[in-house]
């Protein structure tokens, strides 16, 4: 008996404790260790030197941090308003097709797995201010009153920076929705059909109450997606003009590895962190009480 209970430590030791042990290096200690050079000034050369909380207080007065934050909040607010019910209603018109349904996953799936970079530099060509068929396309169509400078208009930039971001992950949200819906007893839609429940019905009153824990799983993916947002802010404007398509992952880059920062950078990094968590949190709160 006593050598059977000895064997179960067995597994445990051969494939928990190395994840274990792996896991807490690389995320739990740097973590700590992010948390501590934000209290630090230090440019990874000469020794840290502890200055406490002042670069989140300096945040508070800083125009280009909340300008930054203030991008970052907004891409949050669209993103969720955009994609989540695009990916319910992707999701669910999937689910309801029969015919070349392969293709059509496939083809909503395909700007997903494309790189961030190759999409954000395609947009960047589809927005140049001077061969971009944006503007090609509103000369043909006589409106060229509303051509502009795309990436360099500081009223339009961050919009324009958003479009290719919200385009190419509503793909993701879709698949995962229809993942959901698929899960969905057959016999719960077929009683609805039978007793007369148009398409409509049946997404409104069956398929998305049903879906809640998975919408909630995406609202979650996309919050934390748009607080480390970096390639296509960067490689489309790198972050201009001045900071206004800039996001906190692209703050926190400039930072660190252009001005050589360390300690700022760590701090901004804390923030990204804490946002994400505090957004969830809150989100996770209106999902149970709406529950």
């Amino acid at each position: 008996m006593r050598a059977a209970k000895g064997k179960r430590w067995i597994p445990f030791v051969v494939f928990v404790v190395p994840a274990l042990l792996i896991y807490t290096y690389f995320m739990i200690f740097s973590i700590g260790n992010t948390g501590y050079y934000s209290l630090t000034q230090w440019n990874a050369i000469s020794e840290p030197k502890y200055i406490g909380m002042k670069y989140y207080m300096d945040f508070l007065k800083d125009k280009d941090f909340r300008m930054v934050l203030k991008n970052s909040l907004l891409n949050v607010a669209i993103s969720l308003i955009v994609q989540i019910p695009a990916g319910l209603i992707g999701g669910y018109l999937l689910y309801r097709t029969r015919r070349c349904y392969r293709l059509y996953r496939f083809l909503i799936f395909i700007p997903v797995v494309l790189s961030a970079s190759a999409v954000a530099l395609l947009f960047t060509l589809i927005f140049h201010s001077e061969f971009g068929p944006v503007n090609l396309f509103l000369e043909y169509m006589g409106l060229g009153s509303l051509t502009h400078s795309w990436l360099s208009d500081v009223k339009v930039v961050f919009y324009v920076v958003m479009i290719p971001m919200t385009y190419q992950y509503i793909g993701l949200y879709v698949i995962i929705q229809l993942s959901g819906m698929q899960s969905i007893a057959e016999d719960v839609i077929e009683s609805a059909t039978i007793d007369g429940a148009g398409s409509f019905r049946i997404f409104w009153n069956i398929v998305m109450p049903m879906q809640k824990g998975v919408t909630m799983m995406c609202a979650v993916l996309i919050i934390s997606g748009c607080f480390k947002a970096f390639e296509h802010s960067y490689i489309m404007t790198w972050g201009g003009p001045g900071y206004s398509s800039s996001f906190l992952g692209v703050y926190m880059y400039m930072e660190t590895f252009v001005k050589g920062n360390y300690g700022k950078g760590s701090a901004i990094a804390m923030i990204i962190l804490l946002g994400t968590l505090l957004c969830t949190v809150i989100l996770q709160r209106l999902f149970k009480e709406e529950g």
